[in-house]
């Protein structure tokens, strides 16, 4: 039977990467401490209650579905920048963009009576080929204890290097059961589904904190999910994870101006564009100026001497 490598929260980040690049899956047990697991169950509680269960083939009919949890859970603060789990979207993120990005958030709720969710990648988001490259690495955050019978979710370790049209195997699959406060890391690419939940009354919460390569569209409208009077407020690593930066070279600007200027106060409307361009390519532009600039300068003078003549 498959099996989710397991970590925990002390292990060094190099251990954690190397067993992601061979299964596509870990879980790293207790990274929040008990006092942030409490918080962040009253935080899920207080915003599940307003929330209709979804209806849909896909989401379930026995599931709660919640984004927008920067604006609405402060621990969730703490996860997105955890050092951990940002040290594996640096070794993995970087090798294809200059800078990462959130691109989801969102709390899912499994009560008694939801059947496993299909088995599905979640890279399907985004239709461009990519062998051996992450566009995406997604981290499931157990607000609960996450077991067998609540609806663990459920993951195939390895299937990020299958073919895209295999199948697992029953044996292939297993569940990332863990305790509340702890997290499974998955590649966007990886097989998995949310487990059933075959207890009598017991819902099951996780959160998802995804990422993706920065210059990609965000499956979740972080400018518009979190007021910008929210956005002001955090601290400048996770305004730049939501989306307030420019990708070089000139990606996400906004009136010519970096976006993290709005959340500033700065008035930037009809300003001086500013160039967002990768350090390496500075030189090259720099020598053609000049050479083009020579250029014109020595035109300009043969034009005004044959004038004169």
């Amino acid at each position: 039977m498959a099996q989710v490598q397991r970590f925990k929260a002390s292990a060094p980040v190099a251990e954690i990467n190397l067993a992601l690049e061979d299964d596509g899956c870990v879980v790293i047990e207790g990274l929040l401490e008990e006092r942030q697991v409490r918080q962040l169950q009253a935080e899920m509680r207080k915003n599940f209650n307003s929330i209709p269960v979804c209806q849909g083939n896909f989401f379930g009919f026995a599931t709660k579905r919640m984004s927008g949890i920067i604006a609405k859970s402060e621990v969730s603060h703490d996860m997105a920048v955890n050092p951990a789990i940002l040290g594996v979207m640096d070794h993995f993120l970087l090798k294809s963009c200059r800078e990462y990005q959130l691109n989801l958030t969102q709390a899912i709720q499994i009560w008694p009576g939801e059947p496993a969710q299909i088995i599905h990648t979640d890279e399907l988001l985004f239709p461009f080929d990519h062998p051996g490259v992450q566009a995406m690495i997604n981290c499931m955050w157990a607000v609960d204890d996450f077991t067998a019978d609540n609806g663990a979710t459920h993951v195939v370790p390895g299937s990020h290097k299958w073919p895209k049209d295999r199948q697992p195997e029953p044996h292939e699959i297993c569940q990332g059961e863990m305790p509340a406060g702890s997290v499974l890391i998955y590649f966007g690419g990886l097989l998995h589904g949310g487990g059933a939940n075959t207890t009598a009354s017991t819902p099951r919460t996780g959160l998802v904190i995804s990422y993706s390569l920065g210059w990609l569209r965000q499956a979740e409208n972080h400018y518009l999910a979190v007021p910008r009077e929210i956005a002001r407020q955090l601290p400048n690593r996770l305004q730049r994870l939501l989306g307030y930066f420019v990708h070089e070279p000139n990606v996400g600007c906004v009136e010519g101006k970096n976006p993290i200027k709005l959340l500033e106060g700065e008035n930037i409307v009809n300003g001086r564009f500013e160039e967002f361009i990768p350090a390496e390519i500075q030189p090259l532009l720099e020598e053609y100026r000049q050479k083009a600039t020579s250029s014109q300068l020595l035109n300009t003078r043969e034009l005004y001497e044959k004038k004169s003549a």
